[in-house]
């Protein structure tokens, strides 16, 4: 008799799990309304936000593959700005992605590898990111330079131009998402140097089911207070594989995601709402609509955007 309560109850949890599996990623059903507000959001800050807030619009259209005017608007921008250090390199990311032809794409990327190689430059910084962000290596650039950066101190620039020695080989690809996984965890590297490395394994993603079983545990174990706490909790979350997305563990770390937000600034809340364009769900769609209903301000295009972005992924992927 105890042995067909237990199986009565192990079938009981079963079915809940499946019960809950359902409804949690059932029909999205995005309301047609909101997938148009969305749309329009991004639109009005491609054309009429500031500088890094159109730039940000302009790669979320992109991603999003809508026939949209990025080239032509950014085209116009770039003229306009072309001086303008720090700035310039994030329009000539934009141009390199939504440039038509390949000679156009190598036109822009041509003057970002030039900053790149240029020591002193303002933006060089940027320029390392940009390449990266392009999944471009910076050893197609230039090996010697590379290899001077990545001899030299760690420092930002440092981080960001090892990320993008990631886009050199399959080999390198899984070499530098190790060694970023073993520093964010093992290493006494700064906070800064951290968060860069949690950035990128956020972006690279796919860092193995090993990884994100250390990278689970350590979130789990980690201080609210803690300043890679955040980091930490979107590097995990975007990396889930997709036979975890129903562990107890994956629901843990989105449960604390959930609670962290209702703490975070407005510079941090729209990195912590761009984790859901890789997670989000129909359960998640009135949570991501209270955002557009807030209306944009100055203070918060960047979380409009995101929450905006994040629909428009569940709308395309069926979520």
């Amino acid at each position: 008799m105890g042995y067909i309560k237990i199986i009565s109850c192990s079938i009981l949890v079963f079915l809940g799990a499946q019960a809950m599996k359902c409804e949690r990623y059932k029909d999205p059903s995005v309301p047609d309304a909101v997938i148009g507000v969305a749309k329009d959001t991004l639109q009005f800050a491609l054309e009429n936000s500031s500088k890094w807030e159109k730039v940000h619009a302009a790669e979320y259209i992109l991603n999003l593959q809508y026939a949209n005017n990025v080239f032509d608007v950014f085209v116009e921008e770039e003229k306009r700005n072309r001086h303008e250090p720090y700035y310039r390199i994030g329009l000539w990311r934009v141009l390199s992605r939504a440039a038509k032809t390949n000679e156009e794409k190598n036109k822009w990327l041509d003057s970002i590898s030039r900053v790149f190689g240029k020591q002193g430059a303002l933006d060089r910084i940027h320029a390392a990111e940009a390449l990266a962000k392009l999944e471009v290596s910076p050893k197609t650039i230039s090996v010697k330079v590379t290899d001077s950066i990545l001899g030299d101190v760690h420092n930002p620039m440092w981080a960001y131009t090892y990320w993008g020695t990631a886009y050199t080989s399959a080999k390198d690809m899984c070499q530098v998402k190790n060694n970023f996984v073993d520093l964010v965890l093992n290493s006494n590297e700064s906070i800064l140097i951290k968060r860069i490395a949690l950035y990128a394994l956020y972006k690279m993603k796919n860092v193995g089911v090993q990884n994100w079983d250390l990278l689970t545990s350590r979130v789990l174990d980690e201080p609210r207070n803690s300043p890679l706490y955040t980091s930490y909790l979107i590097c995990t979350l975007a990396n889930s594989p997709k036979d975890s997305l129903f562990s107890p563990r994956f629901f843990e770390c989105r449960r604390m995601m959930e609670e962290q937000i209702q703490s975070l600034q407005e510079d941090q809340l729209a990195a912590a709402l761009g984790v859901y364009e890789e997670i989000a769900t129909a359960e998640d769609i009135p949570f991501l609509t209270s955002f557009l209903d807030k209306g944009a301000d100055q203070h918060n295009v960047e979380t409009i955007m995101a929450a905006a972005n994040a629909l428009l992924n569940i709308d395309r992927e069926g979520r």
